[in-house]
């Protein structure tokens, strides 16, 4: 997963479309917009959120910021995947970094141990992809402990990713 920065803006109703187009009109040149949903933009570095939220401020529009995770393309996505994160309008699927954690086996745990700790894993399941030929997991930051009760119990073990 990809670390970005969503800062969402506090638009007025109804004037959404009119601040897009003033907003991109002063974003040019400043900072590359990596992505954005409603009215959220989201960006990749610190440089970049300072520059929008700096062309916010003189446009009087209050930013809140937070720490989203990109996932990659082919993550597959569960029926919790709604609650943690989004789809947004480039299509690409976020994650809210402060309410998740992801993990995988360690490279010592036994394939038929790992596949049955898999399918008691499989219900808090957020997301799963493949990193490097390795499944990667993602379920909700507060089951991190649960997850390592689970590994232990079918005699493998996991390692929590940053």
């Amino acid at each position: 997963m990809e670390a970005k920065i969503g800062l969402l803006m506090d638009v007025p109703d109804g004037k959404l479309v009119d601040f897009y187009t003033q907003i991109e009109k002063a974003l040019a040149g400043k900072a590359n917009v990596f992505d954005q949903d409603n009215e959220m933009i989201i960006v990749s570095s610190e440089a970049e959120k300072f520059a929008v939220i700096e062309v916010m401020a003189g446009l009087n529009v209050n930013t809140d910021q937070m720490k989203l995770l990109l996932l990659p393309s082919d993550a597959e996505l569960t029926d919790l995947f709604s609650d943690y994160g989004f789809t947004s309008e480039g299509e690409n699927n976020y994650l809210y970094e402060k309410l998740v954690v992801s993990f995988r086996f360690t490279e010592d745990s036994k394939q038929a141990d790992v596949d049955q700790a898999s399918l008691q894993i499989e219900e808090h399941l957020l997301a799963l992809y493949k990193d490097h030929g390795r499944d990667i997991y993602v379920v909700d930051r507060q089951l991190e402990e649960l997850m390592q009760g689970i590994a232990k119990a079918y005699r493998c073990r996991i390692e929590v990713l940053a």
